[in-house]
């Protein structure tokens, strides 16, 4: 019985040591924040920008690398759009319907990256976003720089489900970054020197 459980794990070990199939994985990021009234109902105008350099986010890994790519399944501006928004307004800002003369926030994604362990047996993998924010109004502005990394130790190469699980994790970790920061926070309520 123990050798056929040993065979079994061998086996699994050696089939994730071939070569990894490309991953489509869906952004849904819902960054924690408190729910204030620190924006006391002023517009903010949200702009979401995917300023990233490529369009995956990176290789599983594996043997063959430059084809086992993770890509985003979905409107990569859209989620952090739909994120930053419901962030702002549960904060008591009014992100959903601005006025004309609205606060302008420029939300790019600079990075979000996925990067594996060396060799054939993707057992660690390092997950990392950056994310620039610019709020302005006329003739003055405030801008904003996030970043959150984390390495992600596991015995088995991760699934499809565990890895949009990881990025989505990092993209939310960097937005309540931007959503929390107080200097931000001022500035977006009206306060020109946060």
């Amino acid at each position: 019985m123990m050798s056929r459980t040993l065979l079994a794990l061998l086996s699994a070990t050696l089939l994730s040591a071939c070569g990894l199939s490309p991953q489509v994985v869906n952004l849904a990021p819902s960054p924690a924040v408190e729910s204030t009234n620190v924006g006391e109902n002023r517009p903010v105008s949200v702009l979401a920008r995917d300023a990233r350099e490529k369009d995956e986010f990176g290789s599983r890994g594996g043997i063959y690398p430059e084809t086992s790519l993770i890509r985003p399944g979905n409107d990569v501006p859209k989620a952090l759009y739909d994120a930053v928004t419901a962030g702002l307004q549960a904060q008591g800002f009014n992100a959903y319907n601005p006025t004309d003369d609205a606060t302008g926030l420029e939300v790019r994604l600079t990075e979000l990256s996925y990067t594996p362990g060396e060799g054939n047996l993707v057992n660690r993998v390092q997950v990392s976003a950056t994310v620039e924010a610019i709020a302005s109004r006329p003739q003055v502005e405030h801008t904003g720089r996030y970043q959150s990394s984390v390495t992600h130790d596991m015995p088995l190469t991760p699934s499809a489900s565990r890895n949009e699980e990881m990025i989505n994790d990092v993209l939310e970790r960097t937005l309540a970054r931007l959503l929390n920061d107080p200097k931000m926070l001022s500035f977006l309520a009206g306060n020109d020197e946060p």
